[in-house]
């Protein structure tokens, strides 16, 4: 049966979207189309990793207050469809990407493509963008100021996980890869670039201690080896935007492994493990290129839900609007995608700081 709060209305600011699936909603990325509407991808099915878990699209068209029924946009019966992401090309066209894999072995995933010519209301045919095995993405792709395009993403073979960059000069034409050092472990990399050629990049920690970081000072070409930072993470996604005043906003769980903030949950094998927890959601706000965050806020905390819940709040994607307002899209308890619309200053007023 449906949750009937899964209705799409805006209340308050906040949306919880309709879903498909009854099972796992997760991993949520968020556009603007040229007309003003709002796009949300995200996939859903029975599970991560499951054959029958698909990429999903609701839209929210521009001037009113209810996001649409999703519709499918993948459908392999034999794959694990995963990690959506939106992006809008300078030409207004709207690329889909997504991973895909054979059953619950990301060693075996590429990179789909499907492209709109017209805002998201029609697609031409899926085609493998990514054909290495074991490639899979997360945060947006990073449009520089030289043209050239950058495809955070990162490799998954049987024994780790290393983060790589695809680069293209021509457009998305063509692809070269960029290694970057040091970066077994820290994967998900979110990118804004700070001044012309210079760009950093943060980092989600499969240690679950510290957000990384890396800087490039040439376009992406080379990076330095991820360092920790003072902002805890999890084991799971964070995204970092650049707003139009100029100011950095990084959304994240305020959770770490090294505060013991978990809880005990089953390993599928008769046994538990300690998952840390994806509590609560957190906005920080820096004036000074990431150099200090002296503004937190929390978004979301658990409640009485979160009790019966391991997944908590997780996954979350940022976007500004052309009105300079702040969405921020992220998995609700992995039932569904909550969105919640907010101006940056309220991440000021707040009395959370770090």
């Amino acid at each position: 049966m449906t949750d009937p709060r899964f209705d799409g209305r805006i209340r308050e600011g906040a949306a919880l979207l309709p879903t498909i699936h009854p099972g796992d909603s997760h991993a949520a990325t968020l556009v603007e189309t040229a007309n003003g509407d709002l796009l949300c991808a995200w996939f859903n099915g029975p599970g991560e990793g499951e054959p029958d878990t698909n990429i999903v699209l609701s839209r929210l068209p521009a001037g009113t207050d209810t996001w649409l029924e999703p519709v499918q946009l993948s459908s392999d019966p034999k794959r694990s469809e995963q990690n959506p992401l939106l992006f809008v090309t300078p030409d207004e066209d709207v690329w889909l990407l997504h991973t895909s894999n054979e059953p619950h072995d990301q060693s075996t995933s590429r990179v789909i493509r499907r492209v709109s010519h017209d805002g998201g209301l029609t697609w031409d045919r899926s085609e493998v963008l990514f054909d290495h095995l074991g490639s899979f993405i997360r945060n947006p792709i990073v449009v520089l100021s030289n043209g050239d395009w950058l495809v955070p993403a990162y490799d998954c073979d049987k024994t780790a996980e290393r983060t790589v960059l695809k680069l293209s000069t021509d457009r998305g034409d063509t692809w070269s890869t960029v290694e970057v050092p040091d970066a077994v472990g820290q994967v998900q990399m979110s990118i804004v670039e700070l001044s012309p050629g210079e760009l950093v990049g943060y980092f989600r920690s499969r240690a679950a201690d510290r957000i990384y970081t890396s800087v490039s000072k040439d376009n992406g070409r080379t990076w330095t080896s991820p360092e920790r930072t003072a902002l805890p993470n999890n084991n799971s996604a964070v995204q970092v935007l650049r707003l139009a005043d100029g100011r950095l906003v990084l959304v994240f769980n305020d959770s770490s492994a090294e505060r013991d903030q978990f809880r005990w949950v089953d390993d599928g094998k008769g046994g538990v493990r300690r998952k840390t927890l994806r509590t609560p959601l957190t906005l920080a706000l820096s004036e000074d290129d990431g150099a200090t965050w002296p503004y937190w806020r929390n978004l979301q905390v658990q409640d009485e839900e979160y009790r019966e819940n391991e997944f908590g709040y997780s996954y979350p994607t940022l976007l500004q609007t052309r009105d300079g307002r702040l969405h921020v899209a992220y998995s609700y308890l992995r039932k569904t995608i909550k969105h919640v619309i907010l101006a940056p200053e309220w991440i000021q007023a707040g009395d959370r700081l770090p």
